[in-house]
C-alpha cells in the first residue's frame, strides 16, 4: 500500500464521516469522493508530515456514491522552492452505509490493552459481509508512550473493514497516558477538537461521551498531567445542548444509543457497599449527565467497556444504579474486553432489531461463548 499504514477508516462523526488515512511515511494524501477532490491541510498547506490524514466527507455524499478514493504521493524531501515527491498512487475503495433498520449487526471492541490478533480474532465473528458497524470503544492500546502505539485502532479496524464500512473510534482512560496522548486530537476522529459529540451511523444516533481518566485529577498515578474535572463540566454543557437538539428524534433515527468507554451509569464495583474508592468519582457530574439522558435522549441502550466483563447492568438494578434507579433509563452493556488471568480476549457482538438487542461475546477464535439479551423499554 506504498505510503499507508494500512486501509483507511471511514469513521462516524456527527452527520459526517472522517475518512482517516493512516500512513508510515511523509507523504501528500488526498481523497477523492463523488469527483470531489478533499486534501489534509491546513489554511491551504498542504500537511505531509502527519501519522493520520483526516478528510472531512459529508455522510450524504459517501452514502450516495458508495466509493472513493484515496491518493498517495511519497514525500522525499519539502524544500523552499518545490518537493521532491514520488508518482501518485491511486487506491479505491467500496463503502457500504448502513441501509438496514433491522438485522444490524454491530461489533464492539475495547480494552484489548494492545492485544492485536486476538482483538481480531474476536472481532471476526461477524464475517465483513454481515457487519455494519465497528465500534472501537477504548483501551484498544495499553498506553500512548509512542505515535505507532496510537494507531493499533486503525490496523484492526483495517483487518475487520478493509475500509468499507463505517467505524467509530473512542478514547479510553489507558490512551492517556504517555506523551503520544497529547496528540490523540490530531490522531483520531473527533468534533472540532473535542472527544464528545453525536454520531449519526444509518437508523442510529449515538451519544458518544468521554469521561477521560477513572481516578481524581490529583491522583499521584497522573503526576499533575490531567484536567479532567474541567474538561468534564465543558462535555456537561455539551450533553444538555445535544439532548435538547432533537437530533435523536428525527424522523429517520430509530435507535438512540450511549456510547463510552466508561460506563459512568453504574457505580464502580470496587465502590459497591464499602468506602469511596479513588475509582468512584465526579458523582455530582455523572449524575447529571444521567438525569439529562434519561429525560432527553431516552436510550434503548448504552454500550460501554473499562470493567472487562461480559454483562449487562440491567435498568432496575440496585446495587450499582448511579443515583436513583434507572440511572439513564435503559440497559448498560458492559462489552468484553482482555481476559483476566489469560491471553484472551471478548468482544461483544450485537444484532439489532426493532424490540431489543441480542448480544454474542465470542473470544479470540471468533467462537460464541455467551449470549444475553437486552430488550428496549416499552417493547
Amino acid at each position: 500500500m506504498g505510503a499507508l499504514l494500512c486501509c483507511p477508516a471511514v469513521c462516524a462523526v456527527e452527520e459526517n464521516y472522517i475518512i482517516a488515512v493512516p500512513v508510515k511515511r511523509s507523504a501528500f494524501v488526498s481523497v477523492e469522493v463523488g469527483g470531489r477532490l478533499y486534501h489534509c491541510h491546513k489554511n491551504g498547506v498542504r500537511i505531509s508530515d502527519a501519522g493520520v490524514h483526516m478528510f472531512c466527507v459529508p455522510q450524504r455524499e459517501l452514502n450516495s456514491t458508495k466509493r472513493y478514493s484515496v491518493l498517495v504521493r511519497t514525500v522525499f524531501a519539502r524544500l523552499p522552492f518545490t518537493s521532491l515527491a514520488g508518482k501518485e498512487k491511486r487506491l479505491d475503495f467500496s463503502f457500504r452505509p448502513l441501509e438496514k433498520t433491522q438485522d444490524i449487526h454491530i461489533c464492539h471492541i475495547s480494552d484489548s490493552h494492545g492485544m492485536y490478533e486476538e482483538a481480531c480474532g474476536a472481532g471476526g465473528y461477524f464475517s465483513r459481509d454481515k457487519l455494519d458497524l465497528l465500534i472501537l470503544n477504548g483501551d484498544i492500546q495499553d498506553f500512548s508512550s509512542r505515535v505507532s502505539q496510537t494507531l493499533l485502532p486503525y490496523k484492526i479496524a483495517s483487518r475487520l473493514t478493509g475500509g468499507e464500512l463505517p467505524v467509530i473510534i473512542t478514547r479510553g482512560n489507558h490512551d492517556l497516558r504517555g506523551k503520544a496522548s497529547q496528540l490523540l486530537s490530531e490522531l483520531y476522529p473527533c468534533a472540532g477538537g473535542r472527544f464528545y459529540y453525536t454520531a449519526r451511523v444509518g437508523c442510529i444516533e449515538f451519544l458518544v461521551a468521554d469521561c477521560g481518566e477513572d481516578k481524581p485529577d490529583n491522583h499521584r498515578e497522573y503526576g499533575g498531567s490531567a484536567a479532567y474535572h474541567p474538561f468534564r463540566l465543558e462535555e456537561t454543557e455539551f450533553i444538555e445542548h445535544a439532548a435538547e437538539s432533537g437530533s435523536f428524534f428525527a424522523p429517520e433515527v430509530k435507535y438512540r444509543f450511549i456510547l463510552s468507554h466508561v460506563p459512568f451509569s453504574v457505580r464502580n464495583k470496587e465502590n459497591w457497599g464499602k468506602e469511596i474508592s479513588p475509582f468512584d468519582i465526579e458523582d455530582d457530574i455523572y449524575r447529571r449527565w444521567c438525569e439529562i439522558i434519561k429525560s432527553k435522549i431516552k436510550p434503548q441502550l448504552f454500550i460501554a467497556g473499562h470493567f472487562h466483563e461480559t454483562e449487562i447492568y440491567r435498568r432496575d438494578d440496585k446495587e450499582c444504579s448511579r443515583g436513583p434507579l434507572r440511572a439513564v433509563g435503559c440497559d448498560t452493556l458492559i462489552a468484553g474486553g482482555k481476559a483476566k488471568g489469560k491471553k484472551d480476549f471478548y468482544s461483544a457482538n450485537i444484532t439489532v432489531d426493532k424490540s431489543g438487542c441480542d448480544i454474542a461475546f465470542a473470544n479470540k477464535e471468533g467462537r460464541e461463548l455467551l449470549k444475553l439479551r437486552s430488550d428496549f423499554e416499552g417493547e
